[in-house]
Formats: structure tokens, sequence, C-alpha cells
């Protein structure tokens, strides 16, 4: 990851209700369905705002980051809400640090757009997932938009697709949950 990676002393603004109105949650987990038996990674999980009450719903998270102290307000607001089904893993620029094979679906929201080498990411996500497992993008759309990462930072949603496939996966399905992101979900093949 590079100079792309959102502001930790901003961090605030990642939970805000102003950002559940724009990118709400409760959207995504009507067409994703997690599910009670399941694991999921969420990659790029900053101080949880998908991590908490994907907790909620599934059997076990992986809250990956590249920072401490992203992980550390995650962990901090988990023990908050005494949810315990979450483990906490520092990722670096070349891994996500997971186990292969191990993880139902991945997660990755507003975060894609920060790699370094967005095709790498997408081995890694392949390498992580069980043979039938599905990745979550939700990043931003290449529009202008008062807030959000500059639009030369932004992938479209066609090169996501793009690279996804060419990682070894279909498109499964794309949604139109929000104004200023899009929404894609892809099965390892």
């Amino acid at each position: 990851m590079n100079n792309k990676i959102f502001p930790q002393d901003k961090w605030k603004r990642l939970i805000s209700d102003e950002r559940d109105k724009v990118l709400n949650r409760k959207k995504f987990f009507e067409v994703a369905q997690p599910d009670s038996k399941e694991t999921w990674a969420d990659i790029g999980c900053g101080p949880g705002f998908f991590t908490l009450p994907l907790a909620e719903r599934v059997k076990l998270v992986y809250a990956v980051d590249v920072s401490e102290n992203m992980l550390h307000i995650c962990k901090s607001r988990a023990e908050a809400e005494a949810l315990q089904n979450i483990k906490f893993v520092k990722a670096d620029s070349n891994s996500f640090n997971l186990p292969d094979e191990y993880f139902d679906r991945a997660l990755l929201v507003t975060v894609f757009h920060e790699f370094d080498n967005p095709q790498a990411a997408v081995e890694q996500i392949r390498k992580i997932l069980k043979s039938d497992g599905m990745a979550f993008i939700i990043d931003w759309k290449v529009i202008e938009t008062e807030f959000g990462p500059p639009l030369n930072h932004r992938i479209p949603e066609e090169e996501i697709i793009r690279l996804f496939a060419n990682g070894g996966f279909e498109l499964a399905q794309k949604w139109s949950l929000y104004e200023f992101y899009y929404s894609l979900a892809f099965k390892k093949l």
C-alpha cells in the first residue's frame, strides 16, 4: 500500500452517522446475506465500520488492516460491544497474513483503490477463499464528490471486473446500492 491510505487521525469520519447515510451497511447485508455459519475476512477494516455489525451476523470475522492504530481502535470498539468473534490481523504491503482457503467470504470496502498492486491483491483474495468463496468489493465510483479520494486514485468498476476475471473469478452480481460507490460480488472459479 502507499500514500493513498486514509489518514488515521480522521478515523472517526469512518464510523460517523453521515457515512452510514451514504454507505448504509444494512443495504449491503440485505444483498450479501451473511450467514451465521460463515467466516469472513474484512480486509482494510479500519475502525470496524463493517466489521462490528458483520460480527453480529456471522460465526467469525478476521479484521485485517495495515495500521496497528486502526486495529487497536477496531478492537476497542468490539470489546465495548462485547463482540468476541473477531480476530485482528496486521497486514503488510505484500500480504494479508491470512490462512489459505479458509474464508467463505472476503469484504473490501473503500480500500481496493489503496493497493499498489491491485492484481496481486486479487491473487491474495483468491488464495484465502475456499473453493466456493465469494469476494465483495465496495469502492468509489470515478465521479466528482465533495469527499473521498482524488479521482486519479479511484479504480473504475470495469477495471475491477477485469482484474478479478484475470485473477480467477467471475462476476456473480453487481448492485446499485449507493450513489457514490459501486458494489460487486465475485465468485472464485
